[in-house]
């Protein structure tokens, strides 16, 4: 059983939608608590509703009084008020594991909170996780630096992040312009890098969501951290090869999580 508190796509590509396709896949039942209601598609995000800490409270402490959830992952959390709820929650216990997508910057890379959500994010909520995945625009809002993209930089902000209170922390390299995709991972003070092929397609959304949703997935099944991180590195990849070639909208496409199901194609 794993939880996602997270914002929804309308396009159906990232968010709480992918999150709950991808804890499918690896076979886990997924619950959800929405803190946003947005109104996008492959093209463009047009606008977003939040969703009031108290009812995003409400959501979590129903789910919490029903299911035994031995995982908890945050994707866009969108208000101050939300960061406190789930920094909160988890001062109390009540997040067995957390897995923390920071998601402090949109797919275009432009900023999604003030300076200071950000730093009450780093405050209060960062050192709670389990595990941490940004990418390494969002690691350099957290860190307050400029990260070159070398593998010995990526590593040290990687390190600095751990100091933080994560376990593990995955600085993710879908967003870096390079011919395969390269994760930093750090762990117990050791640095492990990450490197699976990449593929030349449009048809990447979600794929943070989806990385950060299978590593999840792996912990509520009892795989230790750091090997469902690279477990998720190889279902995420692998869901972006399957659906290279999907025409599913205008713009930034989909990838398929779900495999063999769509065999037959879709609409």
């Amino acid at each position: 059983m794993v939880l996602t508190i997270a914002g929804s796509d309308s396009g159906g590509g990232s968010g709480l939608q992918a999150d709950l396709r991808t804890f499918a896949a690896q076979s886990v039942h997924g619950v959800c608590a929405l803190t946003v209601v947005s109104s996008q598609n492959t093209k463009e995000f047009r606008s977003a509703l939040p969703v009031p800490a108290l009812d995003v409270r409400s959501q979590i402490e129903a789910i919490l009084d029903d299911f035994e959830v031995k995982a908890v992952k945050t994707g866009l959390l969108y208000s101050q008020e939300n960061i406190e709820l789930i920094s909160e929650m988890a001062d109390a216990d009540l997040f067995p594991s957390l897995i923390i997508d920071p998601v402090i910057v949109n797919r275009h890379g432009e900023l999604l909170y003030e300076s200071q959500t950000i730093e009450l994010m780093r405050r209060q909520l960062i050192p709670k996780a389990l595990v941490l995945t940004p990418n390494h625009l969002e690691a350099m809002h957290l860190l307050g630096d400029e990260i070159k993209e070398d593998i010995e930089a990526l590593s040290t902000a990687a390190l600095r992040l751990t100091a933080m209170g994560p376990s593990v922390v995955v600085l993710t390299g879908g967003r870096r312009d390079s011919p395969s995709m390269v994760d930093v991972v750090a762990c117990n003070g050791k640095v492990s890098v990450l490197e699976v092929g990449r593929c030349s397609t449009s048809n990447v959304r979600g794929t943070g969501d989806t990385f950060s949703a299978a590593i999840a997935a792996g912990i509520a099944k009892g795989t230790t951290a750091l090997e469902s991180v690279k477990e998720a590195q190889v279902f995420t990849a692998a869901a972006v090869r399957r659906a290279a070639s999907w025409k599913l909208g205008s713009g930034e496409g989909p990838i398929d999580h779900l495999g063999p199901l769509n065999a037959v194609g879709l609409d």
